[in-house]
């Protein structure tokens, strides 16, 4: 493997859209990352050289089998017999953007000086849609330094549409 955790990330997405689980192994997925953040030690038990690949499947089974679908599960173990436990977040990562694409999903950062009201936010939302063609997941910031106006970031392009911007476009001109 690459060390980037692509190819899991890869192999993982193939037997999701073959086995038509998209939900199931997302969900078991975001557990996954969870469990792994919140318990970082238990990579490094996974990852452990002194530690022989029977105790570190035995583990993986005992505490995964079952509780995640064989998907994920497949992919843990595989993940851990290549002693590629390194790269387990990357491969989340990696197969998050992946699951994304596929199901047309964009996060959408969008920051404005007050707090949107709901109307304004399923307006944006409604618009965004339209604009991307992907269904869009917002997460609302507020920065008062903004003056005015909103800020959004969607899929990697930044759009500012704020006072604070409009003021130093201007400022540009005039000087």
């Amino acid at each position: 493997m690459n060390g980037n955790g692509k190819e899991y990330a890869i192999a993982l997405f193939s037997l999701m859209i073959e086995s038509d689980e998209a939900d199931k192994v997302i969900a078991d997925i975001d557990l996954v990352d969870t469990l792994f953040k919140e318990n970082p030690e238990y990579i490094d038990y996974l990852i452990n050289p002194s530690v022989p690949k029977s105790e570190r499947i035995e583990s993986l089974r005992s505490v995964f089998e079952g509780q995640v679908c064989d998907h994920v599960y497949s992919f843990l173990n595989v993940i851990c017999e290549h002693r590629d436990m390194h790269v387990l977040f990357s491969a989340i990562s990696e197969f998050r953007m992946m699951y994304e694409d596929y199901m047309h999903l964009a996060d959408a950062v969008i920051t404005s000086a007050v707090e949107l009201t709901d109307e304004q936010k399923a307006r944006l939302t409604a618009k965004l849609t339209k604009v991307t063609g992907k269904t869009i997941k917002p997460q609302y910031v507020i920065n008062k330094g903004l003056i005015g106006g909103i800020s959004v970031t969607v899929d990697g392009k930044h759009f500012d549409g704020s006072v604070r911007k409009n003021l130093k476009n201007l400022k540009e001109v005039i000087s």
